[in-house]
C-alpha cells in the first residue's frame, strides 16, 4: 500500500490502531456541553495521499490513489493547496454532548446565524462547526483546515447500551442529545489538513470545536485537543524534470494566445501528475496554469493572460510521485507582448474623424 510506503510498516500500525469511540467523561450541568474526544482524534491521525482534478474534465481515475469530487477544489471549500496529487493529515473528530441538556440546532433553512447554502454541494454548512490547526515546534501555524459540517446530528452513542435514547436529530433537524455524540470520520472530504511540500519533522495537531461560540455550551474548556504528528521522510529520490523545450529562451508569446509548454521528465518509479506555473516578473511570483497534468504528459497548451505583458517571463514545471514529492525546473526567459489594436483602414480613419 501507498500509505505504508510513506510511513513505514510501525508508523502504520501505530496510526491506525482500533480505538474505542467512547471515551467516559464528567457530566457537565446546566445546558448542553460538546466534549472533543481527544483520544478519537490521536487513534485515528494518518497520513494519506489524493489526486484532485480541476472541473473542466471528467476525473482521471487510478486503481490505487483515490480521487475526489470537484467541490474540494471550490471556493466555497478550498480543502487543498493546487489540484494534482496531495499529501494529507486525516483524522476523526469526534464530539460527545456530557451536558444534562441536548443542544438544539433545528432546521438548517431556519438558521442563518448558524448555516451558509454552498452552491457547489447543494445544501447547507456550518458556518464553523471546527478549526483545525498544524502547528511547527515553535508553536506557530504553519498550515490550517476547516471543517464544513453540514450535519449536526446523533450519529452514534456516546455510551454502549442498553439504555441509550433513540436518535432524536437529523441532518432535517439538527442537534445532539445527551449521551449522544456526533461524530466526522477521517475518510471524509475536507476532514483534513493539507500538508503537501512541508518538510519532515514533528508538529502538533490541534482542534478547536465550535471556535466561534455559534452554539451554546455551558463551557469551552474541554472543546480544543492537541496531539503529536510526524512527517517523515521520503524514503526515494523525488522526480527530476530534465529539461524545458518550449518555450525556448528569447521566445516571444502573445498575451491572450496560445503557448505550448514541452518538457521531459520522470522518476525512479513513476510520475504521477505535474504542474505549469507562470511567472511575469522574471521568477519573483508564480501562478499556476495547471495543476493535474497526468504524470506520462509531455506538453500542455494554455491561452497567455490578458495584460501578462513581460520582457523576462518564465514558465515552471513540477513533477510529483507518488509520495507527493516534487522535483522541478524553470525554463529560461522569454518575452510576452500584449497585441495592439488592428489599424483601421484609412478611408474608415478618415470618415471617424470626420464624424468625431
Amino acid at each position: 500500500m501507498r500509505i505504508r510506503r510513506l510511513l513505514g510498516a510501525a508508523a502504520v500500525a501505530a496510526l491506525c490502531a482500533p480505538a474505542p469511540l467512547v471515551t467516559p467523561v464528567a457530566v457537565a450541568a446546566d445546558g448542553p456541553n460538546l466534549v472533543l474526544d481527544v483520544e478519537r482524534m490521536r487513534s485515528s491521525a494518518r497520513l494519506s495521499t489524493g489526486i484532485y482534478h480541476e472541473p473542466r474534465r471528467a476525473p482521471l481515475l487510478d486503481s490505487t490513489i483515490p480521487t475526489s469530487g470537484t467541490c474540494v477544489l471550490h471556493p466555497d471549500e478550498a480543502c487543498v493547496g493546487a489540484p494534482g496529487i496531495r499529501k494529507l493529515l486525516r483524522f476523526d473528530v469526534l464530539v460527545h454532548n456530557r451536558g444534562d441538556q441536548d443542544l438544539v440546532v433545528g432546521n438548517p433553512k431556519e438558521r442563518p446565524d448558524f448555516f451558509v447554502y454552498s452552491g457547489c454541494h447543494r445544501h447547507y454548512h456550518f458556518r464553523a462547526a471546527a478549526r483545525y490547526e498544524l502547528l511547527d515546534a515553535t508553536g506557530g501555524v504553519v498550515r490550517t483546515g476547516r471543517k464544513q459540517g453540514f450535519c449536526l446530528e446523533d450519529t452514534l452513542p456516546s455510551e454502549l447500551g442498553a439504555g441509550t435514547p433513540p436518535k432524536r436529530y437529523t441532518c432535517a433537524n439538527q442537534g445532539v442529545q445527551v449521551g449522544w455524540a456526533d461524530w466526522y470520520p477521517g475518510t471524509l472530504d475536507c476532514q483534513w489538513i493539507d500538508v503537501t511540500d512541508l518538510p519532515p519533522g514533528d508538529y502538533q495537531l490541534h482542534v478547536f470545536w465550535n471556535p466561534d461560540r455559534l452554539m451554546p455550551e455551558t463551557t469551552l474548556d474541554d472543546n480544543a485537543g492537541t496531539i503529536p504528528v510526524t512527517i517523515p521522510a521520503p524514503r526515494g529520490a523525488p522526480p527530476v524534470v530534465d529539461a524545458i523545450e518550449s518555450p525556448a529562451p528569447g521566445a516571444l508569446a502573445v498575451a491572450g494566445r496560445p503557448l505550448d509548454v514541452r518538457w521531459r521528465a520522470h522518476d525512479d518509479e513513476r510520475v504521477v501528475t505535474q504542474e505549469v506555473w507562470l511567472s511575469a516578473d522574471d521568477g519573483a511570483t508564480w501562478k499556476q496554469i495547471v495543476g493535474d497534468v497526468p504524470g506520462d504528459r509531455t506538453h500542455h497548451r494554455f491561452l497567455v493572460p490578458l495584460g501578462a505583458a513581460s520582457r523576462r517571463a518564465r514558465v515552471k514545471v513540477v513533477a510529483r510521485d507518488a509520495s507527493v514529492q516534487r522535483g522541478e525546473r524553470v525554463s529560461e526567459a522569454f518575452r510576452i507582448e500584449v497585441p495592439r489594436p488592428p489599424r483601421l483602414p484609412r478611408r474608415d480613419a478618415a470618415a471617424a474623424r470626420r464624424e468625431g
